[in-house]
């Protein structure tokens, strides 16, 4: 099968991408739970790094969908509420028709605690200069973290990735996230009890 995301099945695509997801391995490795599913952008596939979270679930994006394990749109991945520990999404923000809609996705299959690892073309790359990256939807990190948040997922790692010298040239941004746990609604005190705590503190 080919999809509409004919960059990442050229060779250039599949090497950066490629690239990308061994670069970010030393950070995924670490990560364990039951279930990961890794979001790919094309039909093509990737060679994955070792997950600890298992087992692994595959999807990869063709012709406006994705296919693998499950057939489901950006907008309905057709998996249970917090059953995966990780999401793995490789390059598939910036190819979605609505981003937002399959954060959002993403957000309400993890665990509470569970992780989300991105990559995300960086829009300095000199390699976006080209028009290779053309008809994606490339934005900076902190745009991405900042619709992430919103989701209620919290960044604890942006790494940058690639072999320019300087950080800010290269490729790939590589994001990890955490899923905010629910907190639980705190029991209201009666004054008879308030009362008392005051006067055990006191004497």
């Amino acid at each position: 099968m080919t999809g509409e995301n004919n960059w990442f099945e050229t060779d250039k695509g599949q090497a950066l991408a490629a690239e990308g997801v061994s670069l970010a391995a030393p950070w995924l490795w670490p990560l364990c739970g039951h279930n990961a599913l890794v979001l790919q952008p094309c039909a093509q596939g990737l060679e994955l790094p070792g997950l600890q979270c298992s087992p692994g679930y595959q999807l990869q994006r063709a012709n406006g969908r994705f296919y693998g394990d499950v057939i489901a749109d950006d907008d309905r991945l057709p998996l249970a509420n917090e059953c995966m520990a990780l999401v793995l999404a490789v390059f598939v923000l910036e190819t979605a028709s609505d981003p937002a809609a399959l954060i959002a996705e993403c957000e309400r299959i993890l665990v509470p605690e569970g992780h989300l690892a991105v990559l995300l073309l960086n829009p300095f790359a000199p390699v976006r200069f080209t028009g290779v990256w053309s008809g994606m939807r490339l934005e900076t990190a902190p745009v991405w973290s900042a619709m992430l948040r919103d989701a209620g997922l919290d960044l604890i790692r942006h790494e940058q990735l690639g072999s320019a010298r300087l950080p800010v040239l290269r490729s790939v941004n590589f994001l990890l996230l955490r899923k905010r746990k629910s907190a639980l609604t705190p029991l209201r005190k009666n004054a008879a009890a308030v009362a008392l705590a005051r006067e055990e503190t006191s004497s």
